[in-house]
């Protein structure tokens, strides 16, 4: 029997719902700022992926690589900000220009709970703007989105990669050493202290003791943009808290960096500026800011606080009660449907009571139920499958009774 491959899944109808419902919600919240759609190859070329300065050293071990029929080195993408920046580069843009993107990507990581080497990201970024203004629009689209989700007490945690290279350079860690410094640090949330700090020997990083001090107080040293996102993102509602040993693994950051805390020990989402990627893939110098959820995660948390609403697979269930009117059912159906509701009828000539079953089997909310008698008097009877109350509705009101106006 054939299985999928190592690291990809299936989503079945009752996932795929909860997909769908999280990537409309996303999608709702990015026009609403005005970000439009933008589509990428999932394959692009090996050296575009393994750019110097774009993924970094260690995602280049993570890469699903592979040589074409024509002997060309790809790759498929392991994250949406690569291919936008090539787009970026490549192509004449009104700036600012304001791109989001829901689609999958691929690592190749050693599948684990929780992670795939297939998954999805939700991500908006903003090309063509130096100032923070647009990192904060970045945070009150993550605000607005967790908010419409359903979350409660979520935090969007702030750092400065320039911050943090001020605060290496400060304890006397070489320049040299300070990506691997960064990675250990990346790593705590994995490994916890003991784990960053054995690292760090192991690594032979120099002034790895007062770096370590240094970030478990949690202090900040002064940074202009880091605070003025903070005091400027606050001041809009957004639920922002500094996080000294915030650092995102991608080393293509170079300003502010932030990362989403919506429950569990593993973050849902996250981003920052990356002002030097455009360039990086032959284009003209760009500020660029960005943010990404990961859509399993962020549904694995909405399921653990109950926040995921039911999903039916249809508002209702036309049912006929005898074979003569099945024709008519499928008519009133087709009217419903014309009228917004979302509507299935029985396809396989089931007995009244077998359409009940599959209602219930399938979560259809409520079954309208229509037999000669119903038909001439110009009504429908309307069962409620939680409550098992049933109602007699005009026919020309069932649109609006089913809560459809």
């Amino acid at each position: 029997m054939y299985q999928t491959v190592r690291g990809m899944r299936d989503f079945l109808p009752e996932e795929a719902r909860k997909r769908q419902f999280v990537f409309a919600k996303c999608r709702q919240v990015f026009e609403k700022y005005g970000f439009q759609p933008l589509e990428t190859p999932a394959v692009e070329s090996l050296e575009l992926l393994t750019a110097k300065g774009g993924g970094g050293d260690e995602i280049e071990n993570e890469i699903y690589s592979f040589k074409d029929k024509g002997d060309r080195s790809l790759g498929l993408r392991y994250d949406l900000t690569v291919g936008t920046a090539r787009v970026v580069a490549t192509n004449a843009l009104a700036k600012p220009f304001k791109r989001y993107y829901i689609d999958k990507v691929w690592r190749y990581d050693r599948p684990q709970a929780g992670r795939y080497r297939e998954f999805t990201q939700a991500d908006i970024d903003i090309f063509g703007v130096k100032g923070v203004d647009a990192d904060v629009e970045c945070l009150l689209v993550t605000k607005r989105v967790f908010d419409a989700l359903g979350f409660k007490g979520y935090v969007i945690k702030a750092n400065s990669k320039k911050l943090l290279e001020a605060l290496m350079a400060e304890c006397g860690i070489p320049a040299g050493q300070q990506v691997d410094a960064l990675r250990s640090i990346d790593k705590l949330d994995k490994i916890e202290w003991n784990g960053v700090e054995e690292e760090l020997e192991k690594r032979g990083v120099e002034g790895r003791e007062k770096l370590v001090d240094f970030l478990k107080s949690n202090k900040r040293l002064e940074c202009g943009e880091l605070d003025e996102l903070i005091a400027k993102a606050t001041a809009l509602g957004v639920p922002m808290e500094y996080d000294a040993t915030l650092v995102r693994g991608l080393e293509y950051y170079t300003g502010n960096v932030f990362e989403i805390r919506a429950g569990g020990k593993w973050s849902c989402g996250g981003g920052g500026r990356y002002d030097n990627m455009v360039q990086l893939y032959g284009g003209q110098g760009t500020s660029a800011v960005g943010i990404s959820f990961g859509i399993e995660r962020v549904i694995q948390l909405m399921d653990e606080a109950g926040i995921m609403p039911e999903l039916p697979p249809a508002d209702v269930l036309v049912a006929a009660a005898k074979d003569e009117v099945r024709d008519k059912a499928a008519e009133i159906a087709e009217e419903l449907r014309d009228k917004g509701v979302n509507c299935e009828v029985d396809l396989s000539g089931k007995n009244l009571s077998k359409q009940f079953d599959y209602a219930s089997k399938k979560g259809i909310p409520k079954v309208v139920v229509l037999g000669p008698r119903e038909i001439e008097a110009g009504e429908a009877n309307v069962k409620d499958m939680a409550s098992g109350e049933e109602k007699k509705i005009k026919l020309d009101e069932l649109a609006g009774a089913l809560g459809t106006p």
